[in-house]
């Protein structure tokens, strides 16, 4: 297992989230923060594949409006 080196203030403050986590060590208090951090990291991909998917389907939404609109009014107009 490899040692990491860590700031006077980063180990303060890993050993306050051990405490107030109450895990027995600091490394449980890293493997928890990697599990949470991986976690958002996979909710920000899928935010970003669902925001485009909607701007893919926004887009294809005002071309097929943008067409029908042609349509009805060559229909109602004659032009």
């Amino acid at each position: 297992m490899g040692a990491v080196a860590l700031s006077q203030s980063d180990e303060t403050i890993l050993g306050a989230l051990q405490k107030d986590l109450r895990l027995p060590s600091k490394s449980q208090v890293i493997h928890r923060a990697l599990e949470v951090l991986r976690s958002a990291v996979e909710r920000e991909r899928l935010s970003r594949e669902i925001r485009t998917s909607v701007q893919k389907c926004r887009r294809a939404d005002a071309a097929e409006h943008e067409s029908l609109a042609g349509a009805a009014n060559y229909r109602i107009t004659g032009e």
